[in-house]
């Protein structure tokens, strides 16, 4: 805390939140490549490990099990809300196929003691009815969502948001996340995420392109954000922090306990 040092290199499952959040905060392109550190782990393992240790590229000793989290199907759910993108629903479908195959038992899905051998359990979180499989049917049937915006809590409840709240919230409590859009007629205070981008993009509409400011974006080196060292990714956009190149190849910023 002194320092600032990294003590551990290592990715949990609970870490999986992450790219949701920064869909929240209106930094999609940033979630999409979290979210593919997360699922190169669940490709790599069938599922995803409560520790991952970066540095060795290896589970941790003592922490290879899989509760039935569900933080990766939630920030799976997030990134196809914001970009409609359907390459999100083949991640859900393979969360699926993988609970089905190794987790599916009578009467319900039970833990996994250890990623390596598959052996289960004899148990079932109460998140895995309230998170894990609400955010996978999201996915798929999202009409729930329609003409009304809601927050969900930590353990996947949903509150609705009246749009009405918006027009009376008072500028002090505006998140700093929004910005400005601006055009040659006027400058409209907007959310990255109800606009579905992300800061330093451009947008297009009828009266032509419209440009969100970033003064110290520099993009990656390849519009795929792929890279094979630390000198073809850029700044961040939101920070202002140097990207660096992951273990599954693509550029991001990566944040360690």
């Amino acid at each position: 805390m002194r320092t600032g040092k990294a003590t551990y290199w290592q990715l949990t499952s609970l870490q999986a939140f992450w790219p949701g959040v920064q869909v929240l905060v209106g930094d999609v392109a940033a979630a999409n490549l979290t979210h593919r550190e997360f699922f190169y782990v669940w490709k790599k393992y069938g599922v995803l490990p409560e520790r991952y240790l970066l540095d060795h590229q290896m589970l941790h000793p003592t922490e290879k099990y899989y509760p039935l989290r569900p933080e990766l199907a939630e920030s799976t759910f997030y990134l196809y809300q914001a970009t409609k993108d359907p390459w999100y629903m083949e991640v859900g479908e393979s969360i699926m196929d993988s609970l089905n195959l190794y987790t599916k038992v009578e009467g319900g899905f039970a833990s996994i003691r250890d990623v390596t051998t598959m052996e289960l359990e004899d148990h079932q979180h109460s998140f895995f009815l309230s998170e894990t499989c609400k955010y996978l049917y999201l996915l798929y049937d999202d009409s729930f969502l329609d003409n009304r915006t809601y927050i969900f809590t930590t353990e996947g409840h949903p509150l609705p948001v009246m749009s009405s709240w918006h027009e009376r919230l008072p500028q002090a409590y505006v998140p700093s996340n929004w910005t400005y859009i601006k055009n040659e007629d006027q400058a409209k205070l907007v959310s990255p995420m109800s606009m579905r981008v992300c800061p330093a993009t451009t947008l297009d509409n009828r009266q032509g392109q419209q440009r969100v400011e970033s003064a110290c974006h520099i993009p990656d080196a390849r519009v795929d954000h792929r890279c094979s060292n630390d000198e073809e990714c850029g700044v961040d956009s939101t920070n202002c922090r140097r990207r660096s190149c992951s273990m599954a190849g693509y550029c991001g910023q990566w944040f360690y306990m």
